[in-house]
């Protein structure tokens, strides 16, 4: 009779130790799922973070866009973006790098933070004002300084099927921001600057004036 009370006892203890270990496993593999979970969605942030470095907060950017494609676009529900900018053209700066330069119809710091942090100064607002990243000012042997007028040689290409036409010409700005450096582009051989509304219209002939157009 003894002998199945301690194999009772045994059998009870063995099933409590079981249980708990169970719970325990139970514990740790429900914190190692939060965990994983937590992780993954900070590498997928991190990601978006990185990929909006590179490229701007957006999904595509549709170029050579005329009124009429920019309108159907801002009507478009399924959109919950729509920015516009003009390329006023670009300068080569060396044979493995380009300045592009930019006039923005949007929040230039909320859909591309990389191109326009301000070193010194402020970002652009008035035709023919200008924002240059610093290393870009050092390569053209800028020696002036904000308020200084600065000169560019600029060429704005267009493209008509597999034809390529440009315009190139000389354009005065006025130095009202020094950005600070990014070199995420330079992989891509170009850098960006900034230029204040108006000034495409002020410089580019009608048939050169067209949109390219961010989405998301």
């Amino acid at each position: 009779m003894k002998d199945y009370r301690t194999l009772a006892l045994k059998e009870l203890l063995a099933e409590r130790v079981t249980s708990l270990l169970i719970l325990l496993a139970v514990i740790l593999s429900t914190m190692m799922t939060a965990v994983i979970g937590q992780s993954a969605g900070v590498l997928s942030a991190m990601r978006q973070q990185q990929a909006i470095a590179l490229g701007g907060d957006r999904y595509a950017t549709f170029v050579q866009m005329d009124k009429a494609r920019l309108s159907a676009l801002q009507e478009d529900d399924r959109l919950s973006f729509v920015g516009t900018y003009v390329m006023l053209g670009t300068a080569e700066l060396n044979p493995s790098l380009t300045l592009g330069i930019n006039e923005y119809h949007e929040d230039v710091a909320a859909v591309y933070p990389s191109l326009s942090r301000v070193k010194e100064g402020r970002l652009p607002k008035a035709p023919m004002e200008i924002a240059l990243p610093e290393d870009v000012l050092q390569s053209l042997g800028f020696e002036g300084g904000l308020g200084d007028n600065l000169s560019l040689s600029l060429s704005k290409s267009l493209r008509h099927g597999l034809e390529i036409s440009s315009y190139d010409y000389q354009a005065g700005f006025v130095l009202v921001g020094i950005l600070e450096s990014s070199y995420l582009n330079y992989t891509g051989g170009s850098v960006s600057g900034i230029a204040g509304q108006g000034t495409a219209e002020a410089l580019l002939p009608e048939s050169y004036f067209y949109y390219n157009v961010d989405i998301r």
